[in-house]
C-alpha cells in the first residue's frame, strides 16, 4: 500500500489541474537533475494519455541504478495545425551510465475525438513508404534491414514547413544515441489535411529604463525555470509595488506564453535565457550547448521581438569552456531563496531578507506557488529598507558605473 500511495504523490505533483492550457513543469536538482516540462492542453484525453506516458518515464527512471548523478530531461513540442488537429511530441533524454533518447508524439483531431496516423495525414503511403526507406539508408547506412521491413511512421510532429519523422535507436539499432529523424517538405507531400501558418510578430519591445543614482541602494529579484501559470499573478505583484524582474526563460515554454513575455517587458522586467531544455550545460558538446542556447534566443526574439543578453547556467553549472562559446553574459547569484526545496513562505523569506544587501541577486523560481506567495513580504520587506528593484542589466550597469568612477 505504501508503495501505491507514493506513485499517487508522483501523479499528483506531476499532472495539471487547472482548467486551462499551460505547461506543467516540474524542476529538482536533490537526488538526482530532473527537469520535465510538458503542455497541458485543456484536452482532457490528450492530455490523460500526455501525463500517463510522463508519469511513467518518471518513475520509470527513479528505479534506474547509476554510478554518477542521474538526468532526466522530458520536454515537448506543441503544435496547432488547424483549428481541429494539435500535435504534441514529448522528448525524452535520460543519462545514467550510459545515455537513453526516445520521443512519443500525439496528433489529435478535436473535432471527432480521435488520435491520427500517418494514414489520415498523407496520401500515397507506398509511395511515401519507398522515399523514406531510402532516404533512411542513405543517412544512417547501419539501419537494421529486418527493422526497417516493418517499419512504422507513429512518431512525427509538423511545423510551418516540414513533416518530421522520428525513429528511437534502440529500435533502429544504429551506432546513433541520439534521434534518428528525418524532415519531409511538406510541398512534396500529399497531405489530406489543411495547415494553418503562424502569423509573424513585427512588434519589437525593448525595456523602460528607471530612474536610478549611484547612491541608491539596489537589488534584482531574478525567476528561473520559467514561463509558467503562475508568471502572470508574480507580473501582479510586481507591478503593485512597482517592482520588476529578470525572468530567465526554458525556451520551449516562451510559445506557450508569448502574452506573458509581452507583458514582462512592457511593464519593465527583463528577459534572459535560461537554455531551452534544460538540460545540465558541462555535459554537452559545443553543438548541444549552442542549440540550446541559440533556439532559446530565436523563440524569445520571435515572441517579442527583444533579444536577451544575459544567460543562466542550469542548477548553476558551466566552465569557462562553456562560457567562450557564446556573447551572452552568465548571470549567477547571492542570495538564494531555495523556494524549490524548503517550500513554505517562512523559510524562504529565512533565505532571502537577513541576506540581502546593496547589489544582490536573488535567484527565485517562477514555476512554484511558493515563491508566489513569498514574493509580496519579500518585496514590501526591501522597500522599507530603502532598496530599489532594478533588472540584472540596470544592476551590472551601476556596478560598472561605481567601479569607474
Amino acid at each position: 500500500m505504501k508503495k501505491l500511495f507514493l506513485i499517487g504523490i508522483v501523479i499528483l505533483l506531476l499532472c495539471g489541474c487547472e482548467g486551462e492550457k499551460n505547461v506543467e513543469s516540474y524542476i529538482s536538482s536533490d537526488k538526482a537533475l530532473v527537469s520535465i516540462n510538458y503542455p497541458v492542453t485543456n484536452i482532457n484525453i490528450l492530455d490523460d494519455k500526455i501525463s500517463a506516458y510522463v508519469n511513467q518515464t518518471y518513475y520509470n527512471f527513479k528505479k534506474m541504478k547509476s554510478t554518477i548523478k542521474p538526468e532526466l530531461n522530458i520536454s515537448y513540442t506543441y503544435k496547432e495545425i488547424n483549428s481541429e488537429i494539435v500535435n504534441v511530441s514529448i522528448k525524452t533524454e535520460i543519462i545514467t551510465d550510459k545515455t537513453i533518447n526516445k520521443i512519443k508524439t500525439f496528433t489529435y483531431n478535436k473535432n471527432n475525438d480521435k488520435f491520427l496516423t500517418m494514414e489520415d495525414l498523407v496520401g500515397d503511403l507506398e509511395g511515401f513508404d519507398y522515399e523514406i526507406k531510402k532516404e533512411l539508408l542513405e543517412k544512417y547506412q547501419d539501419a537494421d534491414m529486418e527493422y526497417l521491413s516493418n517499419i512504422s511512421y507513429d512518431y512525427f510532429t509538423i511545423d510551418d514547413d516540414n513533416l518530421t519523422l522520428y525513429f528511437n535507436p534502440t529500435e533502429i539499432k544504429s551506432k546513433y544515441e541520439e534521434l534518428i529523424y528525418l524532415d519531409i517538405p511538406l510541398d512534396s507531400l500529399k497531405l489530406l489535411i489543411n495547415i494553418d501558418e503562424f502569423e509573424e510578430n513585427d512588434t519589437y519591445l525593448s525595456i523602460k529604463k528607471r530612474n536610478i543614482s549611484l547612491d541608491d541602494k539596489v537589488v534584482a529579484l531574478t525567476f528561473d525555470d520559467g514561463p509558467s501559470k503562475y508568471t502572470e499573478k508574480i507580473l501582479d505583484v510586481l507591478k503593485k509595488y512597482d517592482a520588476c524582474g529578470t525572468f530567465f526563460l526554458i525556451g520551449n515554454k516562451v510559445d506557450f506564453y508569448r502574452d506573458v513575455l509581452k507583458r514582462m517587458i512592457n511593464e519593465g522586467s527583463e528577459i534572459g535565457n535560461h537554455s531551452y531544455d534544460h538540460k545540465l550545460l558541462t555535459r554537452l558538446s559545443k553543438k548541444q550547448f549552442e542549440e540550446e542556447i541559440n533556439k532559446t534566443q530565436d523563440a524569445i526574439k520571435k515572441a517579442t521581438g527583444f533579444t536577451p543578453l544575459l544567460f543562466r547556467p542550469t542548477y548553476g553549472g558551466y566552465t569557462d569552456l562553456l562560457k567562450s562559446y557564446t556573447d551572452l553574459k552568465f548571470v549567477l547569484w547571492d542570495v538564494d531563496s531555495r523556494d524549490w526545496q524548503v517550500k513554505t513562505k517562512s523559510k524562504i523569506l529565512q533565505n532571502v531578507l537577513p541576506n540581502v544587501k546593496s547589489g544582490s541577486i536573488i535567484l527565485m523560481h517562477d514555476n512554484h506557488e511558493y515563491s508566489l506567495n513569498a514574493l509580496n513580504d519579500i518585496i514590501s520587506n526591501l522597500k522599507k529598507q530603502g532598496y530599489k528593484f532594478v533588472t540584472v542589466s540596470e544592476l551590472l550597469e551601476l556596478k560598472n558605473l561605481r567601479e569607474n568612477e
